[in-house]
């Protein structure tokens, strides 16, 4: 049988190490661990699992220590995990069937990152407990004398797989990660360290705009907003001189997301459209692409152009969430094929008229996301529309929370049935939330329309602001 070894590389991981070790050591042939400095139990952990232990100065470079354990290996074919991931049950099986019908040299593995550190493997598996959709990664790879990791942060094996004419496969041997979860990164301070060796990169290598991506997207995290929009404007001027096959997924997503919250949906689509040259279709661009839509369509007072845009916007949704079972090596907008694309789908349906699809969407984003917020508050809204005013004022109450959205629509239901005092009161209270800012833009146009209606029943004119 081909020989298979697994690779990681670790520094005080003996909260993780184990269960990642478990996970492997039935489908593996040997277990290598290149050890960078840890002070705590892991080196013994590794030992104990029966692995080949190395001991490698920590220099600031990732692909420094991969290729010191890929060095060691005696595999035809080497598993790189690390001590924070899981190798699922079936996943061994899967690499072997694999690497048995042969014909390629990477296997671009599914990546599940966890919404906690103890979430069951199957939970994670199927999105109950995983943040945001599937990303597969080049984790299986042929063990040949020119195999290389490339990159001190983010390390990768491009270079050596466009040598070898791109020969890769998606192989179904899933892969958890629970050093995703926002404890893990918050705990680890992973966003500071990446920013960090992120910067030394940007500097090192002005022409390649890739690191100046991931550095927008750890400056967003760490909510340092400047950053980000500098290095998204920075990386976005080095384009044309971007090495061949350079995709701008990462920053081109940061840029959008950073426009969006300045209003510029122009900007947005031009950012959508130019990265869509360039690395192809993709559901983070259809979602941007139809966030931009909406937000214009809801500006405009033209009826016709507000129709033409949030049609083009459901079209766009509709897209993206029809790459729901495409395979991906990155995404970065959470729940674009999946929730997050049903619920804004569910939304734009909605604003057209279009009740029974809406609600499909909306009930078809809880089934994948039972507790998304926005998601519950537009099946109210389509209550609403069809108005069934006992429902809503009978499925609301869960909904009052910390946001306007469900005061208002509770007091817009109020209102239709007459029962005055009890919409002053909620209509006040989504008032005195409205500084918040709605979970759904349109609903300041009915918070408007609401004020005007109150200040019709007490006999005087008033502005129709939020």
């Amino acid at each position: 049988m081909v020989r298979l070894s697994a690779c990681l590389i670790v520094r005080n991981e003996a909260e993780f190490l184990p269960a990642c070790l478990a996970s492997i050591a039935p489908h593996v042939d040997e277990i290598v661990v290149v050890d960078t400095g840890s002070t705590d139990a892991t080196p013994e952990i590794a030992a104990r699992a029966g692995a080949r232990i190395a001991h490698v100065p920590w220099r600031d470079d990732f692909a420094a220590a991969r290729n010191e354990s890929i060095a060691l290996a005696t595999g035809e074919w080497i598993l790189v995990l690390d001590a924070d991931e899981r190798l699922t049950p079936r996943g061994g099986a899967a690499i072997r069937q694999a690497i048995a019908r042969g014909g390629f040299d990477c296997g671009l593995l599914p990546l599940h990152e966890a919404t906690r550190i103890d979430a069951a493997l199957d939970e994670v598996v199927s999105g109950k407990a995983r943040i945001g959709e599937v990303g597969h990664l080049p984790r299986l790879l042929r063990s040949t004398p020119d195999l290389r990791f490339t990159g001190i942060i983010h390390e990768n094996v491009l270079p050596w797989l466009r040598a070898r004419g791109m020969k890769a496969r998606f192989v179904p041997a899933d892969i958890v990660h629970l050093g995703a979860s926002l404890e893990v990164r918050t705990r680890l301070s992973k966003a500071q360290r990446n920013s960090r060796l992120l910067e030394r990169v940007a500097d090192a290598e002005p022409e390649d705009p890739t690191a100046l991506g991931y550095l927008a997207h750890d400056y967003l995290e760490l909510g340092r907003i400047d950053d980000a929009r500098r290095a998204v404007e920075r990386g976005w001027s080095r384009l044309a001189t971007a090495p061949p096959h350079t995709s701008v997924l990462r920053l081109a997503t940061a840029r959008a997301r950073l426009q969006l919250e300045a209003g510029d949906e122009e900007g947005t689509l031009r950012t959508v459209a130019e990265a869509e040259a360039i690395d192809g279709a993709h559901p983070d661009f259809d979602f941007l692409r139809g966030t931009a839509e909406e937000m214009r369509a809801i500006k405009s007072a033209d009826p016709a152009v507000r129709a033409a845009g949030l049609e083009a916007a459901s079209a766009a949704f509709a897209a993206a969430i029809g790459r729901r079972d495409h395979a991906f090596m990155q995404r970065f907008v959470r729940g674009a094929a999946t929730w997050a694309g049903l619920t804004r789908r569910g939304t734009t349906e909605l604003l057209l008229g279009r009740l029974q699809p809406a609600r499909a969407s909306f009930e078809a984003a809880l089934a994948v996301e039972p507790d998304h917020l926005e998601a519950r508050l537009g099946l109210i809204e389509c209550l609403l529309e069809a108005r069934s005013y006992g429902e809503v004022l009978a499925g609301i109450e869960p909904l009052l929370d910390g946001h306007p959205d469900g005061w208002l629509l509770a007091a817009a239901a109020a209102e239709a049935l007459g029962a005055r005092d009890d919409f002053r009161v909620l209509l006040a209270k989504a008032r005195s939330l409205a500084g918040e800012g709605y979970l759904a833009p349109h609903r300041c146009a009915r918070h408007g329309s609401l004020l005007l209606a109150l200040a019709a029943q007490a006999g005087r004119s008033a502005p129709c602001t939020a």
